[in-house]
């Protein structure tokens, strides 16, 4: 059997690490593919803000999936002779295909997004919030949060960011000079009503303006000034909504998989659709491919929303497949998993934060009629930390750095 892992992100690891602890028959060949050297753990990308912590990357080689690790892209993918080609030209065969190659940002659906926002999904993010306080000058200045469709990659990351602006100002004085503003397409993206709840509560005690409903249809610039036009999406409300000008623009762009994947795999919004329990590819008749991660869409049946794109998930997910993987060369019945879960802590600033805590397990074990349940309570933003540590010490036990942010 070749099983055969794209990607060795959050999900390719889950894959790795349970066929790992398997006993698998000796003719078993697993290859992971992944051109990049070093996993980027995007929840420390924010502790740059201030010179807390330099992001983490995790060396590869240090990893679940070193010992199955092909440094290498993968181009295309041959679903009929189930091959994968590589840049360079050689081709790898599978009997089963894990496709755990995460999202890209695509921001091509809104002209001028590129050129004029700052993508909050990409590492680096933090150097132009600090360009822009350096800067600041007198007179008011506006910091516009936009998400630009969803789903998209760690839900409550624009929030954050928000909230860090905010605690940044605070501390340097300016408060009164910045107005902060948060746009998102939907009325209110994770956690159900206890998260609405809670991280509006936050941006009212803040003074952090946020506008539901309210989708980009474009951005201009005049200078540095950006102006964004908006939609409602709001029903009964649809048509463009007054513009925001701000000076500074951060962005989730739209997101979608890479272009590896065939667009008979995908669903309109240009992810995978999978059965949400076994991630196996329920669309465009391909036979033993899996998908996890960022790149599917694993709809919950009794509530037609689809599990968040959030690395624990994507981990758990991939876990699962090595596990029915495993199973299946064992000549086992593939186990179904009964419980799918995850949690991690929001920064809210100055060392607050909220945790959110999403939990699908009555999901899981009764698809109809389960419904989800959601943690939302006041935390310390230490548990962040935590949280990547936790993970950094999952993915290379006993190799992994320590995450230790400044207070």
């Amino acid at each position: 059997m070749r099983i055969v892992i794209i990607g060795a992100g959050w999900g390719g690891q889950g894959v790795c690490k349970a066929l790992a602890a398997a006993s698998l028959p000796a003719d078993t060949s697993i290859t992971c593919i992944d051109g990049a050297d070093h996993l980027s753990i995007g929840a420390t990308w924010q502790f740059e803000l201030e010179g807390r912590a330099a992001p983490v990357s995790l060396p590869l080689a240090d990893s679940c999936a070193a010992p199955y690790l092909k440094r290498a892209a993968a181009s295309t993918i041959d679903y009929g002779a189930k091959t994968v080609a590589l840049e360079g030209g050689e081709v790898v065969g599978y009997d089963r295909l894990v496709l755990a190659c995460g999202a890209v940002s695509d921001p091509s659906s809104v002209p001028g997004l590129a050129e004029h926002a700052i993508d909050l999904s990409a590492k680096g993010f933090a150097a132009p919030i600090e360009a822009f306080f350096e800067a600041l000058g007198a007179g008011k200045k506006t910091v516009h949060v936009a998400v630009a469709k969803a789903p998209y990659k760690c839900p409550p990351l624009p929030f954050e960011v928000a909230f860090l602006v905010d605690a940044i100002a605070r501390r340097r004085g300016v408060r009164d000079r910045v107005d902060i503003v948060v746009t998102y397409p939907v009325p209110w993206p994770f956690g159900g009503p206890k998260a609405k709840q809670a991280f509006a509560a936050a941006m009212d005690e803040k003074g952090i303006a946020y506008r539901p409903n309210t989708k980009l249809v474009s951005v201009a610039a005049d200078g540095a000034r950006k102006t964004t036009t908006l939609a409602s999406t709001a029903e009964g409300a649809e048509g463009q909504v007054d513009d925001i000008t701000s000076d500074l623009l951060l962005a989730v762009y739209p997101h979608r998989a890479p272009d590896l994947i065939a667009p008979a795999l995908l669903n309109a919004k240009g992810s995978v659709p999978v059965d949400f329990r076994t991630s196996r590819v329920t669309k465009g008749g391909v036979a033993d491919v899996f998908c996890v991660g960022d790149a599917c869409a694993a709809v919950l049946p009794s509530v037609g929303s689809p599990i968040p794109k959030a690395g624990e998930f994507a981990y758990k997910a991939g876990v699962a497949v090595g596990e029915l993987l495993a199973a299946e060369l064992g000549g086992a019945e593939a186990p179904l998993p009964t419980a799918r879960s995850a949690q991690c802590v929001a920064e809210s600033g100055d060392g607050e934060g909220i945790v959110v805590g999403p939990n699908f397990d009555a999901v899981f074990r009764d698809p109809d009629h389960g419904k989800p349940a959601f943690v939302i309570e006041p935390a310390s933003a230490t548990g962040k930390v935590a949280w990547i540590q936790k993970f950094l010490d999952t993915f290379a036990p006993g190799k992994a750095p320590t995450f230790a942010p400044a207070a």
